[in-house]
């Protein structure tokens, strides 16, 4: 399948390289400029002038959010299905361009790795709109506004909550007498072992199976409690989801 993704930022670039890998044919389209050239040997790359012909074709929309009215300005035709993954933008807004199928998407940048989880909502053609989404990470429907915007705090933001956590560890490390390369790779081991126990088991159980009566583990948890650490983050997913919702 052909996928055209308008938009080589760095959520664009990363769901290029995941549906490559997957076996797409994808192209870059975008107003002319150095970084978009400079991806010509990677993809195919094709520019937007005053007329942009999306006539059959699978868009991903990946530009800034204020664009979305240039973009709808520039494009003439009719798209077999738009995909967009602009922030704080509507399935309505994205219904008003010409397309067959619309879709609203919010992933985030392990698309480049096909690791992006991709909560959705959508208005028709459910399984090649899934097939898409499939081939940069995993694709999960929601029915409702409220839920997907929600969802999209997950996917998009929380990622950036979980790098201040690792960076955090990391430092602690070297506070510890850990040399930084050392540092960098037991934070990254951590979180892939981490990974795999949260997909079968509750995180409170996680917690209580470490640890152990008068242990180490306990002092380092009550610290964290102490700090306020559960409420920060629970309140810091309320205001990028407050922001979210305008």
């Amino acid at each position: 399948m052909k996928v055209v993704i308008v938009g080589a930022g760095n959520m664009g670039l990363a769901m290029a390289q995941g549906l490559k890998s997957s076996g797409f044919s994808v192209t870059l389209a975008g107003r002319a400029s150095p970084k978009l050239q400079s991806l010509s040997s990677e993809f195919e790359i094709e520019i937007i002038g005053d007329n942009y012909d999306i006539n059959d074709k699978n868009i991903i929309l990946a530009i800034k959010p204020n664009a979305l009215k240039w973009f709808s300005n520039v494009i003439i035709g009719k798209a077999n299905l738009i995909i967009s993954v602009l922030a704080r933008t509507s399935l309505d807004q994205i219904q008003t361009l010409s397309s067959a199928a619309h879709a609203i998407c919010l992933p985030n940048i392990a698309a480049k790795d096909r690791a992006s989880i991709n909560p959705y909502m959508a208005n028709a053609q459910i399984e090649q709109i899934e097939h898409i989404l499939n081939g940069f990470g995993t694709a999960v429907k929601f029915d409702s506004k409220a839920e997907f915007d929600a969802a999209s705090i997950i996917s998009g933001c929380a990622p950036a909550y979980l790098a201040v956590i690792a960076e955090a560890i990391s430092n602690a490390a070297i506070r510890s007498g850990l040399k930084l390369s050392d540092a960098k790779a037991m934070t990254s081991g951590l979180f892939t072992s981490f990974s795999t126990l949260i997909k079968d088991t509750h995180p409170a159980l996680i917690k209580d199976n470490i640890c152990s009566p008068a242990g180490t583990t306990i002092e380092g948890i009550c610290e964290l409690e102490k700090a306020g650490v559960r409420s920060a983050f629970i309140e810091a997913i309320q205001a990028s989801l407050i922001k979210q919702r305008g």
